[in-house]
Formats: structure tokens, sequence, C-alpha cells
């Protein structure tokens, strides 16, 4: 599995020059807004979001001078749309999402956190179910997270044909959409569907929270690793204010009081700086699955 993952990544990372990436929309006069619109992705329900991101729009307000004001879409197109028509200063896109917002709308990726390198999905069932195989859920109900999202749907959608030979509507008796991480999570502890793709993030954070109980799932398999979420700034911000912002990204430490917390609540250690690079690999896999088209639906 490591040798077909290696041939990949290097076969993928060479055809740069035939990517979507080459063409670019015009950019327009520089922005310079007095309040940064964050955006981020409606994985998990609102309430938790703000939980998740209250801490850092606090602290990007103080390293920049400038107002933030958080902003939750109603699901993975509105986001897209929102930047696509401006209403966004920053986003917090996932892989796919990213790749349509570079390629379509002039997004520029700012910074990652290093586990956004090495991210994976989980295949969940129910705790009590005593199955430890995939072909042992041939013919059973299936949910993917949103259609949009790499680590509910994109990555697992492809390493189970990949890895496995599973094209999931063939395989599988129905095949649904949940829309968002948690969902999917409560779909399968319920009993709705007999297993779901998830980030395997949110399932951690979900258990450690308390919405779920140790015992409710149980990850049946994990993915190869992948690149995922991506701070972005459109093309015509201000390029003090990217700056201001990558700093502030890069700025966050670990040993520092408040800095610890938003980097906690974020899951993270530390930010990277991101490029379009990063992505490729994730462009070319949703060229082969037929999911980048300039429509969000």
């Amino acid at each position: 599995m490591k040798t077909i993952w290696l041939t990949l990544l290097i076969s993928l990372c060479t055809i740069g020059l035939g990517t979507y990436f080459i063409t670019q929309p015009t950019t327009s006069k520089e922005a310079t807004p007095s309040t940064l619109r964050v955006g981020v992705l409606p994985d998990q329900n609102p309430e938790t979001l703000h939980d998740r991101y209250d801490a850092l729009l606090e602290q990007l307000s103080a390293k920049t001078g400038l107002d933030t004001k958080l902003v939750i879409p109603s699901d993975y197109d509105a986001l897209i749309e929102m930047f696509r028509d401006g209403e966004l200063e920053l986003a917090y896109f996932g892989g796919l999402t990213f790749v349509k917002a570079h390629i379509f709308y002039d997004a520029e990726p700012l910074v990652m956190r290093d586990e956004d390198t090495r991210f994976t999905s989980w295949i969940i069932v129910k705790g009590t179910n005593t199955s430890h195989v995939l072909s042992d859920f041939k013919g059973k109900k299936f949910s993917f997270g949103s259609k949009l999202s790499t680590s509910g749907h994109l990555m697992p959608r492809y390493f189970l044909q990949q890895e496995k030979q599973i094209i999931a509507e063939r395989y599988f008796s129905e095949v649904h959409y949940s829309g968002t991480h948690d969902k999917a999570a409560y779909q399968v502890r319920d009993g709705t569907v007999d297993l779901g793709a998830v980030n395997s993030e949110i399932v951690r954070d979900m258990v450690q929270d308390g919405r779920l109980k140790e015992n409710d799932l149980r990850v049946l398999w994990e993915t190869p690793p992948y690149p995922n979420y991506v701070w972005t700034v459109p093309a015509n911000l201000d390029q003090t204010i990217k700056t201001q912002l990558r700093n502030a990204f890069l700025g966050f430490n670990m040993n520092d009081a408040v800095d610890g917390k938003v980097l906690a609540d974020l899951n993270s250690e530390g930010f990277l700086p991101a490029g379009t690079k990063d992505f490729l690999i994730l462009e070319e896999v949703a060229l082969s699955l037929g999911l980048l088209d300039q429509s969000t639906k």
C-alpha cells in the first residue's frame, strides 16, 4: 500500500504543468477592509464552531488591529460562493474546496497546520458491530459527509477505489451524504447507516468533549495520509494585511498561555506557510473522480 501511494505521489507531482493551476482569473484592485470576515467550513454544528474559532479571531484582531467576524455558511457550496462574491477576507477551506476556489476564484493559500500535511479519514462502524473487514459490509448502507468534503468524501472515495477496489455505489446498497462529519458519526451510532466516512480529528474531538461515548463507534479502516485544510485569502486582499495575517498565524506559540489556547482549540501545535503545490495531488484526484467543475453544486 505504501508503495502504491508513494508511486502516486511522485507521479502526480510531475504533472503540474497539465493542471488547472496554470490559468488564473485577473485580480482586481487591492481591498483594504476594516473588518475581516472569516468564513469556515460548516462541518459541525454552529455552537461547536464558535467554541473552536472564537479565541483565534480575538487574537487575529489583536495582532492585526482589524475587527473580525466569524461567518458560518449554510453548507460547503455556500462557503465557496461567499468567497467568489467577495464576502470573505479569510476563509478556512478543506483541500477540495480550496482547489475549486483557487482554480475558479483566485484564492491564495496562506498557512496550514502541521497536522494538515498528513491528514486521514476513518471508515467507522457502530461500536457493537463485530465485523472487522470491509468485505463484511457489502450490500450495507454507507454515508459520506459533504460531497465537497476532502476528508468526508473525496479521499475516502478515492482510497476505497484504489486500496480496496470498492466503488461505493456498486458495493453498498445505499450511499448517503450527511452534509457534516458529526451528523455522519451520529448516523452510524444510531444505526441509520451501517458505516460511514468521517474526519478522524472531528470524531476524536466528539469523544473527548462528550458528544460521543468511547464505545459508540469503532474505526474499521483508516486511509493513508493526504494534505487537507488551509487558511486562504483573496488574491486582491491588501498585501500588508496578508503579511499581518500570515505572521499572526506563524507566530502562535504553544508556550504562551493565550496562543496556547488558540492552538489547543484548533488541535494544532503550530502553522506552516502553505502553497498551491501542496494541493496538486488533491486536484488530480478530484479530476480523476469528476469532481472539478465550475459549478459548486
